[in-house]
């Protein structure tokens, strides 16, 4: 069952956040208290958004697009799944966002973690490519 996340359910998103970081070979180390912060921010914000289920745990932000500030679109900022649960978050992202007034969500795939099926994924949901971001240790 989807729920809006609450300040309590932090630790076991800290722990799925850990096990999906681990996979997802990221290129700096996951930082329990950032993280932590981050998702009590985003608890608490009217354009925040996380939703958790017995098995994952999805967030995002509702914004002002950067290029057109009267187009209000909404980004995932994590998708964390172990289970089942995962395509009902994707549904309450989408519906959330709708309902704070966007008209675009956009979803990521990291290039570490099936991007091809991923991507199948989002395509059968009506979602289409947009841009790909890269990263530079400096």
């Amino acid at each position: 069952m989807v729920r809006e996340a609450t300040p309590a359910d932090i630790p076991a998103m800290l722990a799925m956040g850990e096990r999906f970081a681990a996979k997802a070979k990221m290129p700096f180390a996951f930082c329990r208290e950032s993280v932590s912060q981050t998702l009590l921010h985003l608890i608490e914000s009217p354009d925040g958004l996380v939703f958790i289920t017995d098995d994952a745990a999805a967030g995002g932000l509702c914004h002002a697009h950067p290029f057109n500030h009267s187009v209000k679109v909404g980004q995932e900022l994590f998708w964390w799944s172990e289970g089942r649960g995962g395509m009902a978050l994707i549904t309450e992202l989408e519906e959330a966002a709708a309902a704070l007034g966007c008209s675009h969500w956009s979803m990521i795939a990291l290039d570490t973690l099936h991007p091809e099926a991923v991507g199948r994924i989002y395509a059968r949901r009506g979602y289409t490519p947009l841009e790909r971001s890269f990263v530079k240790e400096l």
